[in-house]
């Protein structure tokens, strides 16, 4: 896709399914009446167009045996732990989602992006729990795409920059591009957000690109690369970033119904989806 194109959506499609997922937690705590932890997940699916109420699932977990409040070391789990456990739960909810409609067109929508960034803060310390959650996290992916879905990660307003930073580096000449180019981007201080806000007009998205961050690899190996795109959700000019699959950014028919379903999803909510206001 030309990198400052933008796209119309679709219209949506009969019989549309859309599922939203999200989870709250409570962190252990080494001065309470007892050590534990707990991880809640709601969930809602939704056929639009049909009239019928919504379907609501909600799931909660208490952990308190000693397996889970401490690590393969034997050090007690903090919090970036309990928040990766609670985002492979929200992943697990929309696959289940997904494998009861499967046949139908079907959105799951993550009220976050699409990468596990607890990983980022632990793996080095704790790489064989990291790891187990990471596989399973992956693995409900693996359903979803299997049941003929799509799963999209939602983020409002977002301060990343990343498109900014690839429109500096296409300035340079091809011997100038480096990590201190980078650093030095004269764009750092603005964020994508501000270049899309004109570039799109409402119920617009851009193109595709692919998230740079390193561990994006372990997706990238298991086929659920993480690529996004910027969708003006609202007359009001609200950017989103949506973050989907390669293999949803690949297939026309699942990115247009993403595209779609995010849209409809917005208008009523002041630019989020209800599927996850729910």
């Amino acid at each position: 896709e030309p990198v400052l194109a933008s796209f119309d959506p679709p219209p949506l499609e009969a019989g549309l399914v859309v599922a939203g997922a999200d989870g709250s937690q409570i962190y252990p705590d080494r001065h309470a009446a007892a050590l534990y932890f707990a991880i809640q997940v709601g969930g809602l699916a939704m056929e639009i167009g049909s009239g019928l109420a919504p379907q609501v699932r909600t799931q909660s977990q208490l952990f308190y045996q000693d397996e889970d409040l401490h690590d393969q070391q034997g050090h007690p789990v903090g919090n970036a732990m309990v928040n990766g456990r609670r985002d492979a739960e929200e992943m697990k909810a929309l696959a289940d989602w997904a494998e009861a409609h499967t046949g139908r067109p079907f959105v799951a929508l993550l009220d976050n992006g699409l990468l596990l960034w607890f990983a980022v803060q632990v793996r080095e310390q704790n790489q064989k729990d990291v790891d187990r959650i990471l596989q399973a996290y992956l693995g409900h992916l693996d359903r979803l795409q299997a049941s003929g879905g799509c799963v999209a990660g939602f983020i409002d307003r977002p301060r990343s920059y990343d498109v900014l930073a690839l429109a500096h580096l296409a300035t340079l000449r091809p011997e100038a591009v480096s990590d201190e180019a980078l650093r030095t981007n004269p764009f750092r201080a603005l964020t994508d957000r501000a270049l899309f806000e004109d570039l799109l007009e409402p119920g617009q998205r851009s193109a595709c690109f692919v998230d740079g961050w390193p561990l994006n690899d372990d997706f990238r190996k298991k086929g659920h690369e993480v690529r996004f795109f910027y969708l003006k959700t609202d007359a009001r000019g609200t950017i989103a970033r949506v973050e989907v699959p390669v293999w949803v950014a690949r297939d026309e028919a699942r990115l247009g119904r993403a595209h779609a379903a995010i849209l409809d999803q917005c208008r009523s909510t002041g630019g989020f989806p209800y599927a996850l206001v729910r």
